[in-house]
């Protein structure tokens, strides 16, 4: 019977050291799991990191695209509606002159 007590006792203090192991071991490959589920995949935080820049990059460009559209829009009835914003226009942009009106361009000269 002393031998049997023996083997049962180391079974016994095994069995213990397995028992505080345990949730090590859970713990450990929950994290692991977990640390995958968050790193990885389409739903990743690193996912949403780069989408949130990105986000962030076509914000900014849709607020210069609506400053745009309203200069643009108040340019539009400027030059439906102002004849004289029209003529600046066409002097500036196009070159044109009146019928009775010469234009003369200055060159700046070549300093030697």
């Amino acid at each position: 019977m002393a031998g049997r007590r023996k083997t049962t006792r180391r079974k016994s203090a095994s069995r213990r050291q397995v028992n505080k192991r345990l949730p090590l071991w859970i713990l450990g490959v929950l994290l692991v799991v977990l640390l995958t589920v968050f790193l990885s995949g389409n739903r990743s935080l690193i996912k949403l990191y780069s989408l949130n820049k990105e986000r962030a990059v076509l914000i900014k460009e849709k607020q210069r695209l609506e400053t745009e559209n309203t200069r643009l829009e108040a340019e539009i009835k400027r030059l439906q509606n102002d004849i004289g914003y029209i003529e600046k226009v066409a002097r500036e942009k196009y070159n044109l002159k009146r019928e009775n009106e010469d234009v003369y361009q200055v060159v700046p000269s070549e300093k030697k």
